[in-house]
């Protein structure tokens, strides 16, 4: 004991001196995977309860830059690690091709985004869809993610209580600032209002919605019809919403979106595999 408290006060000394660096070892937490109490199968099975997806180009392109083509579906890990949470849930993909899921229902659409011939339409889409998608559900729960998250941990639970306190939910951007978001990423457009861009910026995945939550149904609306008619990258769509109506969301912590740099922060909910270093990181 005292000989480790003299090892460690003798390192903390060097690193003060500059005769030695402190290493920061990123170390895998084990997950919170425990079953679901009886409260909760209670209040899930009193709910309807619906995740939807937006897939559109038959081809898979995930800007992360994980590889999901010779081992997974098109929706999977996040359709096939939901179904451990929550068989019963409806599963819903927005797209422009017949995408045929066994269980998940397709609703087949074509793009009404201004812009086709630009180089982010597909993004754009996507995005359009997710929002769209929320206010069209007629569920009591309503949550739309992208295909490459994994879920991790049996706290899931806690989304749908967190939205039905809240009304709508939506992941936090490691960026935080809506104007680094904008020097930083593909898509980008100049801020115009008043607030020089010094807002939270938004995440996309996963966002959720109570139904016949006002607020939150504006909110989606609008950002589906900024999306349609003046396209950019959702953040910024997010973020001219909620300047517009003055309504904005819950945001969820990092957990909620592991990505890229926050490898082995603890309590994890969902990890974004999409990003190859997360799923380097946590493969099992």
């Amino acid at each position: 004991m005292i000989g480790t408290l003299l090892y460690r006060l003798g390192r903390a000394w060097a690193i003060l001196k500059g005769d030695a660096f402190a290493v920061n070892k990123k170390k895998r937490k084990p997950f919170r995977n425990i079953p679901f109490s009886d409260t909760d199968n209670e209040f899930i099975n009193s709910l309807s309860i619906e995740f939807l997806f937006s897939e559109f180009g038959e081809q898979r392109v995930n800007g992360g830059g994980a590889d999901f083509q010779n081992n997974e579906s098109r929706l999977d890990p996040s359709l096939r690690t939901l179904k451990e949470y929550f068989p019963n849930a409806k599963y819903t993909v927005y797209s422009d091709f017949d995408l045929k899921i066994d269980g998940v229902n397709l609703i087949k659409t074509n793009s009404p985004v201004i812009n086709p011939e630009h180089e982010r339409y597909g993004y754009r889409t996507a995005d359009y869809f997710k929002f769209l998608s929320l206010t069209q559900s007629d569920a009591d729960f309503k949550c739309v993610l992208d295909s490459d998250m994994e879920v991790v941990s049996s706290d899931i639970i806690a989304l749908i209580y967190l939205t039905r306190k809240f009304g709508f939910c939506v992941p936090d951007n490691d960026r935080q600032l809506l104007r680094q978001d904008m020097i930083w990423s593909k898509d980008a457009k100049p801020i115009e209002d008043e607030s020089l861009g010094l807002g939270h910026s938004y995440n996309q995945s996963p966002m959720t919605l109570w139904k016949n939550d006002e607020r939150g149904n504006i909110f989606y609306k609008t950002c589906a019809e900024t999306m349609k008619n003046d396209p950019s990258r959702s953040s910024l769509v997010m973020w001219k919403t909620a300047w517009k109506t003055g309504i904005y969301p819950y945001i969820l912590p990092k957990q909620w979106c592991l990505c890229e740099g926050n490898e082995g922060l603890g309590e994890e909910v969902i990890l974004h595999v999409g990003h190859k270093k997360i799923k380097e990181f946590y493969k099992k």
